[in-house]
């Protein structure tokens, strides 16, 4: 009988240790980032969803790429931010195959104003800041690597890794952030109704289809449930409002009402990491915020972003990583790192088990000699 109880009281504490899922974000830091070999490869480390991110061509082809904040400090008062979320520039060579065609007056280039043929003919390289081009994580791949990796579209992706699911019987789920619809609506396009038009057409339109939409544009998701009324799964993205990464007042959102009004909308909130934890300049954590406790009373999991190995030095990652799972209680990790999160979740898994299965064996032998 007692052999009986210690099986079901393993059983049953195994399931009770079920991991946080990870999410591969831009495929992983490897390779240069959103490439359909960076994306292979979270596949292949066992990521549960591969984050992408999608633009619109000048023939509104989806074109999967990022930009980034760059910040310059030129002086300890004077700082100059740097928005590249829908440039070519910092990822491509764009300035070697199109010298003469900056669309702007900082001389970058807008992926909107170039076809897909025209960005076919570029080289996309491990990020690099533009104007200097030193490598933004120097360790991760050489950006001056000859190797020739190119941008995809949002087809050429969906093929790869439905056929990549397929072929390895694991299926791994593809998170889309459409990046700024607010930009796109400014010249009367609408770069939602495209995804989902293109979705359609590989009928991927239910909510227990692997594919999950995002955006920092919380209007947007609204939209999307009750206008275009597509049924698929919905993150929110959230971030301060001072990042003007959207009109969305996230300030609200984050608050008791505007969390219970998201959860009619949306299955996850995706903040960023510091919305769930009070962090001092140092990187030390002094404690959870209310927000992950707020978002679980109203049914919605919690994947923060962005957890990268090489962010800090002054971080201990995996103790970090260790405070947002086993102290906030998130329900994922948006990560450049899948597999380190991976190997840190299961050697916290591992070493709960071990401790779990002493403590019984210790009873055990107790009641035997009782």
């Amino acid at each position: 009988m007692l052999i009986v109880l210690f099986f079901l009281s393993i059983v049953s504490f195994c399931q009770g240790l079920q991991r946080p899922i990870v999410i591969g974000h831009r495929g992983t830091a490897y390779l240069p980032e959103l490439t359909i070999e960076s994306q292979s490869l979270a596949h292949a480390y066992g990521a549960d969803v591969i984050e992408i991110d999608v633009c619109l061509s000048k023939d509104n082809q989806l074109i999967v790429i990022h930009g980034k904040i760059f910040i310059f400090t030129l002086h300890r008062r004077l700082t100059i931010w740097f928005r590249l979320d829908l440039y070519l520039d910092g990822v491509t060579n764009v300035n070697e195959i199109y010298p003469n065609s900056p669309t702007d007056s900082k001389d970058l280039h807008y992926v909107i104003d170039y076809t897909l043929d025209q960005i076919r003919n570029l080289t996309v390289h491990e990020r690099t800041v533009p104007f200097n081009d030193s490598q933004v994580y120097p360790t991760r791949f050489p950006s001056t690597s000859s190797t020739r990796f190119q941008l995809a579209t949002l087809n050429e992706t969906l093929d790869f890794i439905l056929g990549l699911n397929k072929a390895t019987g694991r299926t791994r789920e593809l998170l889309i952030e459409i990046k700024r619809p607010e930009y796109y609506q400014e010249s009367n396009r609408s770069i939602t109704s495209i995804v989902l038009s293109t979705l359609n057409a590989y009928n991927l339109t239910r909510s227990t289809d692997p594919i999950i939409l995002q955006t920092f544009y919380i209007e947007e998701l609204f939209a999307i449930r009750y206008q275009l009324n597509s049924t698929l799964r919905l993150n929110a993205l959230m971030i301060s409002n001072d990042a003007n990464e959207s009109s969305s007042d996230y300030e609200y959102y984050r608050s008791e009402q505007g969390i219970r009004n998201l959860s009619n909308v949306v299955q996850a909130l995706a903040p960023h990491f510091s919305f769930l934890a009070n962090i001092d300049s140092d990187g030390n954590i002094k404690g959870p915020t209310n927000f992950t406790t707020l978002a679980h009373k109203y049914n919605l999991k919690v994947y923060p972003y962005t957890f990268r190995r090489d962010q800090s030095p002054r971080i201990d990652f995996t103790k970090f990583v260790t405070y947002f799972w086993q102290t906030i209680g998130v329900d994922g990790f948006i990560t450049d790192h899948p597999d380190v999160i991976l190997e840190i979740l299961s050697t916290n898994i591992n070493c709960a088990s071990m401790k779990y299965l002493h403590s019984i064996l210790v009873l055990l032998i107790f009641i035997q000699f009782i």
